[in-house]
């Protein structure tokens, strides 16, 4: 009997490692994206191009627990959801090898009977799910579903574990550029609020600042989310 699902490095086979134009191209546009959303939907098209797959899906760590970020087919979106649910998987095995693993045949599949026959029903016949992270961490992983049992060939599987690495340099990239943009506005309304009270009630800086905290503290919301209401509406007092 086949062996249902393996893990890349159980597949074997020689593969030309030198990076393709399709990859090289793929590779230069993640890294154009300008957030965090867009560098996803990215991910997910030049997955599916590469690969030939009919459905991919992003599962994304957060707060520690894996959540169906994006896909690019609701099947491929509940494929990945099932895994969640049922606890098990290749998404979630990839996500914690941080490689790749091969579903040759989903139907034959007797690692994860749970997850097996509902995918199977969604028209799902094999999966090559690819773990997203670097070597510290773990970020998730991104699956690539077929309606064909063996869709994806060593040369093309292999193609798809090093795109991968790619993807997780950009996602990782992505994520510290939004927060440093996050970082950078949520300063810039501290600021404008701090002068809305240094300007309402004569304080200098440090005690505007210490105003705003004190404020923050009482409602239970965070500096920035209070900086936003005293921006918001000028003419209220601070509680």
């Amino acid at each position: 009997m086949v062996e249902p699902c393996r893990s890349w490095q159980e597949v074997g086979g020689a593969v030309d490692p030198s990076p393709t134009s399709e990859l090289a191209e793929a590779a230069a546009d993640l890294h154009g994206e300008p957030d965090v959303e867009s560098t996803v939907q990215s991910v997910l098209e030049y997955a599916q191009a590469i690969t030939g797959g009919d459905g991919v899906a992003v599962m994304i760590r957060q707060a520690g627990r894996p959540a169906v970020m994006s896909a690019t087919s609701p099947e491929a979106a509940e494929a990945d959801l099932v895994q969640i649910q049922c606890a098990e998987g290749p998404g979630l095995q990839a996500m914690c090898v941080r490689d790749a693993v091969l579903v040759d045949d989903v139907a034959a599949d007797a690692r994860w009977l749970s997850w097996s026959r509902p995918v199977s029903e969604l028209g799902f016949q094999s999966v090559l799910s690819l773990g997203l992270g670097t070597h510290r961490t773990s970020l998730g992983a991104l699956s690539v579903y077929s309606s064909r049992a063996r869709a994806f060939p060593t040369d093309r599987a292999e193609l798809a574990r090093l795109y991968a690495r790619h993807a997780s340099v950009a996602l990782v990239s992505a994520r510290h550029e939004s927060g440093l943009r996050r970082a950078i506005h949520a300063r810039h309304i501290i600021g404008q609020a701090q002068g809305v009270l240094m300007e309402r009630y004569g304080l200098d800086a440090e005690r505007a600042f210490a105003m705003l905290r004190n404020s923050a503290r009482h409602q239970g919301v965070t500096l920035t989310q209070r900086a936003e209401q005293i921006l918001a509406s000028r003419p209220a007092d601070v509680s």
